[in-house]
C-alpha cells in the first residue's frame, strides 16, 4: 500500500470522525427535544431513544478509525511509558497486529450479521420497526475502516522501527 494511498485513507477516516462529531450534535438536539417534550408538555417522543441508539452505533463505528490515528484508543500507559523507544514500538506493532486480526474477524462476523438481517428482513422490535440491515452496515464499514487503519499503523510503525537508531 503506497504512502499516498495510506494518507488518503487516513484523511477519509478523519472526515468520518468529523461526521461522527456532527452525529453527536444531532443526538444532543434530539435528546434535548425529547426531554423538553417530556417535562414541558408531558408528551415524550416515541422515537428518540431508538434513533439515538442507532446514532450512537454510527458515532462509535465511524469515529473508531480516526480515533486510532489520533492516538485516542485505550492503552496501558503505566507500562509503556517506562519502556524505551524500540521496545515500545515493537510492543505497539504486536498489539496492532492482534487488534488487526480481531478487527478482521469482527468485520467478517458483522458481514454475516448484516446479511442475515437483509436476507430475513429483520426489523427492530421497537416503535419505529426499522429494517436493521442499514444500521448493521455501520458495523461492517467501521470494522473494515478500522482494520485498514490498523494495517496502515503497522506499516508506518514497522518503517519507523527499521529507521530507528539506538538501544532496543
Amino acid at each position: 500500500m503506497g504512502q499516498n494511498m495510506m494518507g488518503k485513507i487516513s484523511q477519509f477516516n478523519k472526515i468520518m470522525g468529523e461526521m461522527a462529531g456532527w452525529i453527536v450534535v444531532a443526538m444532543m438536539l434530539t435528546i434535548s427535544f425529547d426531554v423538553a417534550m417530556r417535562y414541558l408538555f408531558n408528551a415524550p417522543t416515541t422515537w428518540s431513544f431508538e434513533v439515538n441508539r442507532y446514532m450512537l452505533i454510527m458515532v462509535v463505528f465511524l469515529g473508531g478509525p480516526w480515533t486510532l490515528t489520533a492516538g485516542g484508543h485505550v492503552s496501558v500507559d503505566l507500562v509503556t511509558d517506562t519502556m524505551g523507544g524500540k521496545r515500545k514500538l515493537r510492543l505497539d506493532i504486536v498489539t496492532s497486529v492482534m487488534a488487526f486480526a480481531y478487527m478482521l474477524m469482527f468485520t467478517w462476523e458483522s458481514m454475516v450479521f448484516t446479511w442475515d438481517a437483509w436476507e430475513n428482513a429483520t426489523r427492530s422490535t421497537e416503535y419505529l420497526a426499522w429494517p436493521l440491515w442499514p444500521i448493521r452496515m455501520f458495523l461492517v464499514v467501521g470494522g473494515a475502516l478500522l482494520s485498514i487503519q490498523y494495517l496502515i499503523k503497522i506499516t508506518e510503525d514497522t518503517v519507523k522501527l527499521k529507521t530507528m537508531k539506538g538501544a532496543a
